[in-house]
């Protein structure tokens, strides 16, 4: 059943309208009311056409005046209408019930009315009971929440499905390779992440190491990182191995996918264990943090930063080389941890995540890395979730 499927028009729940016409003498405008006990309202109609409508409780309270029988009965139903006003609700037959409660509640907001009448080309085509109005309200809104139900249940099945495409697409956690430890991470601020990381190894020699930041996150970001990380792979396969060509070639596959509505920052680095360097590319991603043995805690490492991907076709961007050598560790890591806030709205910051680093870096294992460093931020905040994605990846040459 679709969603439009339940909504239902106030000419659904009307009844057949009884109609009399103004000339007639008030005692008849009683005497229907008197045959019938449910009759809640009667139209009344003049030579044109649907004139007026008068409503039992109206009547009633009217006759109830003293001599007002004597002083009404035997006149005409004319003269009676400019005393009752009518109910003053008047909706046409296409009316949905939604809308039609908001009117009436405009209009009569104690809701007094009991029934009002549906006109359509100066015709009276039905009566609508107010009870009858809010049944049928109250019983769509309970076909709109089961609909609404299985839809997020639907939901809830796709976006899981796409949410094991995107942890099917990230490599193990771990990794080891030609005396490099590889230890990554991430925690996701909704089901679908926004981040990724990867590694790959060119040769006996080299591996490269990439992550990855979607401005936003949810469904959207995660179709982007999904991309992105397929052309990474198509590069790799046609044979671009180097930081620069790597990001170049993922920036031209953003643009067509995200049309420049979302960009990403990503970091590569590749590093050549035979020359003892390590080769850098940044699209406007953080600066990662590098700890050289016996140099004491890890530094920021202020490479050349081009912009992030998606943002301008063709652009070119820059590589810089360093040495890195036995004993040195690479710590690449998403803003998400630097910008999570406290409770006084204070930022992370660089600064006390520097110095978090540095402690889980002599007291950690590689593989306790991520966890330790998010569970340092979460009683920083007070919370485990985080209004942004947080991923981590590390290197360490021993």
């Amino acid at each position: 059943m679709a969603l439009q499927q339940s909504i239902t028009s106030v000419s659904d729940i009307c009844k057949n309208a009884a109609i009399v016409t103004a000339e007639r003498p008030v005692q008849a405008l009683l005497n229907l009311f008197q045959e019938d006990s449910q009759l809640s309202l009667v139209a009344v109609n003049g030579v044109e056409g649907y004139l007026d409508c008068v409503s039992r409780k109206g009547l009633m309270s009217l006759m109830s005046r003293p001599f007002a029988l004597d002083l009404y009965t035997k006149k005409p139903i004319q003269g009676l209408l400019d005393d009752l006003h009518g109910p003053g609700v008047v909706m046409g037959p296409e009316t949905d019930i939604s809308a039609a409660v908001i009117h009436l509640l405009s209009i009569d907001p104690t809701l007094q009315t009991d029934a009002f009448p549906l006109v359509e080309d100066d015709a009276c085509v039905g009566v609508v009971a107010v009870s009858d109005l809010m049944l049928a309200v109250a019983e769509q809104q309970k076909r709109l929440l089961v609909e609404l139900d299985r839809l997020s249940s639907r939901l809830q099945e796709e976006v899981a499905r796409g949410v094991k495409i995107q942890q099917d697409l990230l490599p193990p956690a771990n990794h080891s390779f030609n005396g490099i430890t590889v230890a990554a991470g991430i925690n996701t601020s909704s089901e679908i992440c926004g981040d990724f990381f990867d590694y790959f190894v060119i040769g006996p020699e080299k591996v490269g190491l990439v992550i990855a930041d979607v401005s936003g996150h949810g469904v959207q970001s995660g179709m982007v990182t999904t991309a992105a990380k397929a052309s990474l792979h198509t590069l790799l396969s046609m044979g671009v191995t180097t930081p620069a060509g790597l990001l170049s070639g993922m920036n031209d596959a953003i643009l067509a996918t995200a049309r420049q509505t979302l960009l990403m920052t990503c970091l590569i680095a590749c590093i050549d264990t035979h020359n003892d360097t390590m080769t850098i590319a940044n699209a406007g991603h953080n600066f990662p943090y590098l700890s050289r043995q016996g140099e004491g805690g890890p530094v920021l490492l202020e490479t050349p930063a081009g912009f992030p991907l998606g943002f301008e076709r063709g652009y070119q961007y820059e590589e810089s080389s360093i040495s890195f050598a036995r004993g040195d560790a690479l710590f690449m890591y998403t803003d998400g941890i630097v910008e999570c806030v406290n409770a006084a709205d204070e930022e992370l910051g660089y600064e006390r995540f520097c110095a978090i680093l540095q402690e889980n870096l002599e007291s950690r294992p590689a593989d306790q890395l991520h966890a330790s460093l998010f569970a340092a931020a979460s009683i920083f905040t007070g919370t485990t979730l985080f209004e942004d994605d947080v991923t981590t990846l590390f290197a360490a040459r021993r």
